[in-house]
This record gives structure tokens, sequence and C-alpha cells, in this order.
């Protein structure tokens, strides 16, 4: 072949090695995004049952109930969507969420109350912004869909916390957990 023929031919090669490495660079970004999604959903489980076996205040316990089966059921939706995306999932939480419920398992009365609606408020605002950068960024329109679905339910969740916290996680926030 001619060097006529080669450059042009490279640059093609180039470019389209440029656009896999992109497309690749995306869908590992929007894998990431469910990896950490299904984690932090099943420690919002693990946190509201927690909430149920030990709190004794109605609120409370509604609040659990209701994260328990809004976060099983998008944890079910986000599964389905990453077999049909091929992306592997967690099968647990990661091992500081689960640190987290095991020191607060060791708590009780109001001081667990308070403690765990200082830490839903904390995790639904972390899970808002990952889910409404998610929804702005994602390259698969699936889980994109999924990020703009779900944040609602996650909105609600906070206001609901805040509403039981009465700000004081905002002074626990520099709180390890």
């Amino acid at each position: 072949m001619s060097r006529r023929f080669l450059v042009p031919l490279a640059a093609g090669a180039l470019a389209l090695g440029l656009a896999c490495t992109a497309s690749a660079q995306s869908v590992a970004s929007d894998s990431a995004f469910m990896e950490h999604a299904l984690a932090d959903g099943m420690a919002e489980v693990q946190m509201g049952q927690l909430a149920l076996e030990k709190s004794s205040d109605a609120q409370v316990k509604q609040l659990a109930q209701r994260i328990v089966t809004d976060h099983k059921k998008a944890d079910r939706e986000l599964r389905k969507l990453a077999v049909r995306k091929q992306v592997r999932l967690p099968a647990t939480p990661t091992a500081e969420a689960q640190q987290k419920v095991a020191s607060m398992r060791q708590m009780d009365g109001a001081a667990f109350d308070r403690a765990w609606a200082a830490a839903m408020v904390r995790d639904h605002t972390k899970a808002i912004d990952m889910f409404t950068t998610e929804s702005q960024q994602a390259k698969d329109a699936d889980v994109r869909k999924f990020a703009e679905a779900t944040t609602p339910t996650l909105r609600t969740h906070l206001e609901m916390a805040q509403k039981l916290d009465g700000g004081s996680a905002t002074s626990d926030a520099g709180m390890n957990h």
C-alpha cells in the first residue's frame, strides 16, 4: 500500500480506537453506578430492618418500613437491568456499610433513633447526588431512566428523614460512619 492510503487508514483506526475507549469508559461508569447503587440499596434495606427491630418510635418505624419496601423494589429493578446489560453486581453491601449497621446495633432508645435518622439523611443526600448525576450523565438510556425514576423516591425518604432528624444530621455530618 502506498503512504497516501496508509495515513487515512491509520487516522480512521485511531478514531475508532478512541471511540471504543470512550464507549468502554461510559459503560464502566454506568456499571460502577449500578454496582454502587445496589450496594447502597442493600445497605439501606439492612438499616431499615434494623430500625424496625430496635426502634419503638412509630415515625422511625414508618420510615424504616418505607425504606425497606422501596429499596427492595428498586434493587429488584436494578438487578433485572444488570442482567440485561451483563453487569455483575455485588451480593452484599460494602464492608463500611456493614460496619455501620454493626455499630448502630449497639445503640438503643432515643440515641438509636437520632443516630439512625441522621444516617438516613446523610445516606439519602449522597444517594440523591449520585442518582442525579447519573440521570444527567449516563450513556446508557436504560440506566439513565432507572436513575431518573428512582430519584423522587430517594427525595421522599430524605424529606421524611429530615423531619425525624430535626437538623441534627447537619451537626453530625463530620461523624465517621
